[in-house]
């Protein structure tokens, strides 16, 4: 009897090493998607001198449908150096769930270009506002699903950008009180890997000079897109997925 009490004592130890092993794994294995909560902020001297900003030079150039824009209506160009991309979704690894989060790097090109054109009561529709993400800069903390899913899942050797364009805004304000945020809605088209359908951003945005900020969150999934989930032997995507832009762009002149 008092050997199988040892016997059981210690397959219960076993139970329970296992167990806190398998917390201990979830725990350091759990990507923190670490999101903003807020548009970013602007300094109070954004729109004098001496403000560490990118110069005009150093932005993209003018489109030549934005070479020459009616009378007030403003140009914004997105700044690739302070604005950035980031996904979440939900996985199976080896049978504990995690967060895989990706974000973009700075590179060769840049990982999030465009522009947009507002008036001071909306969306200026004549033209085109548009943002794109370069999808071939997107990195997480594992390289072999980096690789995977730049080569199988959105295969960017042959659609290496996710373009979303603005078809209407919701929530501007009626009147604005500079470097306050506001919530806003942002509906357009996202095209992914070849396949365009209507998506719609939350919006947490802010104004003061000649800067614009702004944090927008969506969740669509990928076989909206005609996307399969990622999925090998000791892993598994959902097929939901949470998408963040950070956006700091810059008024430029027409």
């Amino acid at each position: 009897m008092k050997r199988i009490l040892i016997i059981l004592g210690g397959l219960l130890g076993l139970g329970v090493l296992a167990v806190l092993a398998v917390v201990a794994i979830q725990l350091l294995r759990s990507d923190d998607p670490n999101l903003a909560t807020e548009a970013p902020l602007i300094p109070t001297a954004a729109a004098g001198p001496g403000v560490d900003q990118a110069p005009a030079s150093a932005l993209p150039t003018a489109t030549a449908a934005a070479a020459s824009l009616p009378a007030g209506v403003l140009r914004f160009v997105i700044d690739p150096a302070q604005s950035s991309a980031k996904y979440v979704v939900r996985e199976t690894l080896r049978g504990i769930e995690t967060n895989a989060v990706g974000e973009t790097k700075d590179g060769p090109s840049p990982d999030v270009a465009g522009e947009l054109l507002l008036t001071r009561t909306g969306l200026h529709t004549a033209q085109r506002s548009s943002f794109k993400v370069d999808l071939r800069t997107l990195t997480s903390d594992e390289s072999l699903r980096d690789s995977f899913i730049k080569r199988d899942t959105l295969r960017t050797g042959q659609f290496p950008h996710a373009e979303f364009v603005i078809t209407s805004v919701s929530g501007f304000p009626a009147s604005y009180v500079e470097n306050s945020q506001v919530e806003l809605s942002l509906s357009g088209d996202m095209t992914i890997r070849g396949s365009t359908k209507p998506v719609m951003f939350k919006v947490l945005a802010r104004q003061a000079g000649d800067t614009l900020t702004a944090t927008a969150d969506a969740d669509f999934k990928m076989s909206d897109f005609g996307i399969t989930p990622p999925e090998v032997p000791f892993a598994k995507a959902r097929d939901e997925i949470h998408l963040q832009v950070v956006l700091v762009a810059k008024q430029q002149s027409s």
